[in-house]
């Protein structure tokens, strides 16, 4: 017998960002924070936002790999908020960024997530 694994949900992809994310752990803890997916996904952005302008790279990294299995694993929802969250929101995440720096943190984005900026990207004719 075949056994279908199911899909992350929203609440289960908050453990797993606290994991990477501790101090996300408070920002949880607001309950309209954690009603879906979007919201999910928005305070796990917002993170990398702040870890971009620290400059932290390896917690950077950790959170980058940790959105890729989260976009992997995730049900419809959370791969949708992801989608229209955090790879919409990449190109303003860097913005302020020097090239070099832009262009290091392009670079650590893991292929599944690069692909899906890349699409979003062309699609939108940028």
């Amino acid at each position: 017998m075949i056994q279908i694994k199911n899909k992350m949900n929203h609440t289960e992809a908050i453990q797993e960002i606290i994991k990477v994310a501790p101090e996300s752990k408070e920002e949880f803890q607001e309950v309209y924070k954690t009603k879906n997916s979007f919201m999910v996904i928005n305070v796990f952005t917002k993170h990398i936002k702040n870890l971009i302008g620290k400059g932290d790279i390896k917690i950077l990294l950790k959170s980058l790999n940790k959105m890729n299995e989260l976009y992997k694993k995730g049900d419809q929802s959370l791969r949708d908020a992801i989608e229209n969250v955090f790879i919409y929101s990449l190109d303003s995440l860097t913005f302020s960024c020097t090239n070099a720096y832009k262009n290091l943190i392009f670079s650590k984005i893991p292929k599944d997530l690069c692909r899906v900026y890349l699409k979003q990207v062309y699609k939108s004719g940028i």
